[in-house]
């Protein structure tokens, strides 16, 4: 199968694609900031420091859920 065929039935996303997205991103908000430099970054769900339980409350309960349950 064609790389790009995989992506449409991938369940997972490519830790390379991530990076690439990730470093887009980037770029873009670098580019903002100089003509704007009041902006702040948004804060996203999809970040590797953030927990989307906090953008969320269906994941919230789901994560204290989760949690509980573990526990």
């Amino acid at each position: 199968m064609h790389p790009q065929q995989k992506k449409v039935y991938a369940v997972t996303q490519d830790t390379e694609d991530r990076k690439n997205l990730d470093k887009k991103w980037e770029k873009l908000n670098a580019k903002i900031k100089q003509s704007h430099t009041d902006f702040v970054e948004p804060d996203y769900p999809f970040r590797s420091c953030n927990l989307i339980k906090d953008f969320n409350d269906l994941y919230s309960k789901i994560y204290d859920k989760e949690k509980f349950i573990q526990s």
